[in-house]
């Protein structure tokens, strides 16, 4: 069920979905702000995601990360993307819950490797090691019933980011 007067979205869901992509072009289509908590935690640290899982761990980073995501999910007028497992901590999954629509893009693990592929070399995925699919699919399964309590589900398979941010913007405001 969709939440009234939506004045923010938060895009959930396992790395390769998309998120961050969807969250610019639908901030756009919307006139509202697009936000990256991975980005958000990056600046406040001033040190990449990886640095911080090899150097400090994900407890650490998991901290620093809630505490961006409930910061951001205070501000009205945001698309914001949230890394794969913010939305399985309870406290987060509930504020979030409460302040705007969530929305779980929901994609195989195989295409969301393929979709990471390249980038990966770029920019390394912590949590996905030297197996990115396999370990997709463990996440996502371990994930599923925190994404599951989502407002909204999209199957984010072979859409374009375009098609998924239609889906989203027609669900906050419906044609007549």
């Amino acid at each position: 069920m969709t939440p009234p007067n939506v004045d923010r979205v938060f895009l959930v869901g396992i790395s390769g979905a998309g998120k961050s992509s969807v969250a610019t072009v639908l901030a756009r289509r919307l006139g509202w702000k697009p936000q990256d908590t991975d980005t958000e935690v990056e600046r406040r640290t001033g040190r990449t995601i990886p640095w911080l899982f090899t150097h400090k761990g994900e407890d650490v980073f998991r901290g620093f990360e809630q505490s961006a995501v409930l910061e951001l999910a205070a501000r009205p007028r945001q698309v914001v993307a949230l890394g794969g497992g913010a939305f399985v901590n309870p406290l987060t999954r509930a504020a979030l819950l409460r302040r705007g629509l969530v929305v779980w893009l929901d994609v195989d693990p195989d295409e969301a490797a393929e979709r990471l592929g390249p980038a990966l070399a770029d920019e390394p995925r912590p949590m996905l090691g030297d197996d990115p699919v396999g370990r997709l699919r463990a996440l996502r399964a371990e994930r599923l019933a925190a994404y599951q309590q989502a407002h909204l589900h999209i199957n984010a398979n072979h859409k374009s980011i375009h098609t998924i941010a239609t889906e989203i913007a027609t669900t906050l405001h419906p044609p007549p």
